[in-house]
């Protein structure tokens, strides 16, 4: 199960998060977990990525991973997303918020299943991989 929430004015149908979550969870074989999604705005994820990680800024998306392998709890874990850095990219870009927000959940929920984008050529993969999806996602 996906939930989701959404703690800005950015407009987009929780049920297109939730598909794009799925979808990276299928892909990888993880359809029976649960994940939580947050839509927040740069304020708290600038929080969140102080207090958590170290970092003082905004980030455009943080994942929390709750389950350890073999866990038989299904909670995954939690995507936190930016809807303004969605909507800043998106507009720097030329694409929709929308679809930038989408790239954004589907990224997080491949941290969550172990993807790792530190080094140059995991960061290619994981890119690939996100995108592959995006382009599923968006076409349905």
């Amino acid at each position: 199960m996906i939930h989701v929430s959404n703690e800005t004015r950015l407009r987009l149908a929780k049920r297109r998060i939730a598909a794009a979550a799925q979808a990276a969870l299928d892909a990888e074989g993880a359809g029976h977990l649960d994940v939580s999604v947050t839509v927040v705005g740069d304020e708290r994820i600038h929080e969140l990525n102080r207090d958590h990680l170290g970092h003082d800024y905004p980030t455009d998306v943080i994942s929390f991973p709750l389950r350890d392998e073999g866990d038989p709890d299904p909670l995954l874990g939690e995507v936190v997303v930016s809807g303004d850095r969605a909507r800043d990219e998106a507009r720097e870009r030329g694409i929709e918020p929308a679809e930038e927000l989408l790239r954004y959940v589907i990224h997080g929920c491949l941290h969550l299943l172990g993807y790792d984008d530190q080094e140059r050529r995991k960061a290619l993969a994981m890119r690939r991989r996100q995108e592959a999806i995006l382009r599923r996602v968006l076409a349905e």
